[in-house]
C-alpha cells in the first residue's frame, strides 16, 4: 500500500519525548518499515528525540530554506499546520502533481493554540483529512473552528505492532510498578515509600527524573503494572498490561467496563475524573485491592483493542480514505502565501526560540537540583563518617590503653622539666 509512496511528516520541534513527538517518531518509522520514503520537516531538531530518528535513519530537515520540490510528495502529514516556505510558495502555482494534505491535531486544552487550526482556511484550501486524537479534541478545540471539519478521521495515539506482539502474563499481585510521566503530582511520588513497606518496587520515567528515555515494549513488558496517562494507555491495552490512569489532572484509576468510553474520549488523559483525587495511601490501596479485576478486564477486551488501536489499521483506514476520495486544490492566491509565511516565520523565531530557551531554563534547573541532591549525599555520608570517628574516638578516650598513655606521657613530662633544670 504505501510501497514506493514519498511522506512529508511535519512538526514544530522534535527534542523530547512528549506524546504528541513520539507520534511523529512512530508514525514515521511505521510509513519506512513499511516501505515509504518518509523526511520530517521540524523548525527545531535537538537531543534527545532526534537520535531517535537518527538511529531508524529516517531524514529529519530543519532548514526553512529547504528547497522542497512539492510535486515529488504523495503525502505531507502536518502537526501544528506547519508546512515548510517552499512548499507554500509552490502552492501559489499551478502544479502538475499535488501531495494529498492531511492536518493532525493533538491536544485539547484551549491554551495549546498551535493544535488549532490556528492559520485561518489553511485546512479548508488543503487539507483531504483533519485527523484529531480524540472526540475531546473535536468538542474543545475544531469545533470553534469549523464550520465542516474535512474528512474527520481520529487518530487515537495508535500504538506500533511490536506492542501488540508482547502479552502481559497474569500475576496474582504487582511486585513491580512502573510510573511514566512529565508532570506526577505529589501523591504519585510519595507512593514509592508505601509500596516499598509492602516489597513491591516502584520505578519513575519522565522529563523529571533519573529515567528519562523513550518508552519500549520490552521496557513495559518487565513491569507487572503501569501507571501513567496518553499513549501509555495504548501501548497498555494492546498489551493487555494493567494501566491505573492518574496523573496531575487525576483520573479514573484502573479501566474498567464502567469508565473506559469516557477515558477514551478524553484521551486517557485523566480529565473527565478531576473529581477522583486520591492521596498517596488511597492510591496504593486502589492499586493492589483492584489488581486481578484490572488484569481479567485487559484480557478480556485484548483482542478488541488491538484491532482498534494498533498503527497498521489506524493509518490504513486514514490513507484508503485519502486515496478514494478526490481534493481539488486551487492556487493560493499571493496575499494568503504572505500570510501564511508570516505566520509561520513568527512561529520560528519568537515561539520556538522563546519555548526552546525556557526547555533550557527547566533542564539547568533540573541539573542543579540533582547536584544539589547529590552535595546533601555527599554531606550526609561524610557527616555520618564524622560521626563515626568521633565515636571511635571517645572510645579510644575511654580505653585502659589510652589512659596509661596518658599517665605515661605525663610521667614522661615530669623527667624532662627535671633534666633541664
Amino acid at each position: 500500500m504505501y510501497q514506493g509512496k514519498r511522506f512529508l511528516l511535519t512538526h514544530i520541534w522534535l527534542r523530547g519525548f512528549s506524546g504528541a513527538e513520539i507520534n511523529i517518531l512512530e508514525l514515521a518509522t511505521f510509513l519506512k518499515e513499511a516501505g515509504a520514503e518518509v523526511e520530517v520537516f521540524t523548525f527545531l531538531a535537538k537531543s534527545p528525540m532526534l537520535e531517535e530518528f537518527q538511529k531508524k535513519a529516517i531524514p529529519v530537515i530543519d532548514d526553512s530554506d529547504y528547497p522542497f520540490d512539492i510535486s515529488q510528495y504523495d503525502v505531507v502529514c502536518s502537526a501544528q499546520n506547519i508546512i515548510p516556505k517552499t512548499m507554500i510558495e509552490a502552492l501559489g502555482k499551478p502544479q502538475k502533481k499535488l501531495p494529498k494534505f492531511i492536518f493532525l491535531h493533538m491536544a485539547a486544552l484551549k491554551e495549546h493554540v498551535l493544535e488549532q487550526p490556528y492559520i485561518h482556511q489553511l485546512e479548508e484550501k488543503l487539507s483531504s483529512a483533519t485527523l484529531a486524537i480524540s472526540e475531546e479534541v473535536v468538542q474543545k478545540n475544531l469545533n470553534r473552528f469549523f464550520k465542516v471539519i474535512p474528512n474527520l478521521h481520529y487518530y487515537p495515539n495508535p500504538a506500533p505492532e511490536s506492542y501488540a506482539a508482547l502479552e502481559h502474563l497474569a500475576r496474582p499481585f504487582p511486585k513491580n510498578i512502573l510510573v511514566i510521566s512529565n508532570h506526577p503530582p505529589q501523591e504519585v511520588l510519595d507512593m514509592k515509600p508505601i509500596l516499598a513497606e509492602k516489597g513491591i518496587r516502584v520505578d519513575y520515567f519522565g522529563v523529571w527524573s533519573d529515567h528519562y528515555e523513550l518508552v519500549s515494549p520490552e521496557l513495559i513488558a518487565t513491569y507487572d503494572c503501569v501507571v501513567g496517562i496518553g499513549k501509555n494507555a495504548q501501548y497498555c491495552l494492546v498489551m493487555g498490561k494493567p494501566i491505573y490512569v492518574y496523573d496531575h489532572f487525576k483520573g479514573p484509576g484502573y479501566l474498567t467496563d464502567t469508565n473506559v468510553t469516557q477515558a477514551a474520549l478524553n484521551n486517557f488523559s485523566g480529565r473527565g475524573f478531576e473529581d477522583k483525587a486520591k492521596t498517596a495511601e488511597e492510591l496504593v490501596s486502589d492499586l493492589l485491592e483492584h489488581y486481578q479485576e484490572a488484569q481479567a478486564f485487559h484480557q478480556q477486551h485484548l483482542e478488541d483493542y488491538r484491532n482498534k488501536y494498533t498503527i497498521s489499521t489506524i493509518v490504513g483506514e486514514i490513507y484508503q480514505s485519502i486515496e478514494t476520495k478526490q481534493r481539488d486544490i486551487t492556487c493560493l492566491d499571493q496575499e494568503e502565501i504572505a500570510y501564511i509565511k508570516a505566520i509561520s516565520l513568527f512561529i520560528e523565531t519568537r515561539l520556538v526560540r522563546l519555548e526552546n530557551d525556557v526547555t533550557n531554563l527547566w533542564e539547568s534547573i533540573h541539573h542543579y537540583e540533582r547536584l544539589n541532591q547529590e552535595m546533601c549525599v555527599t554531606k550526609e555520608a561524610l557527616e555520618q563518617d564524622l560521626a563515626a570517628k568521633q565515636a571511635e574516638l571517645e572510645i579510644i578516650k575511654t580505653s585502659r590503653m589510652f589512659k596509661l598513655f596518658q599517665f605515661l606521657r605525663k610521667v614522661k613530662g615530669f623527667f624532662f622539666r627535671q633534666r633541664t633544670h
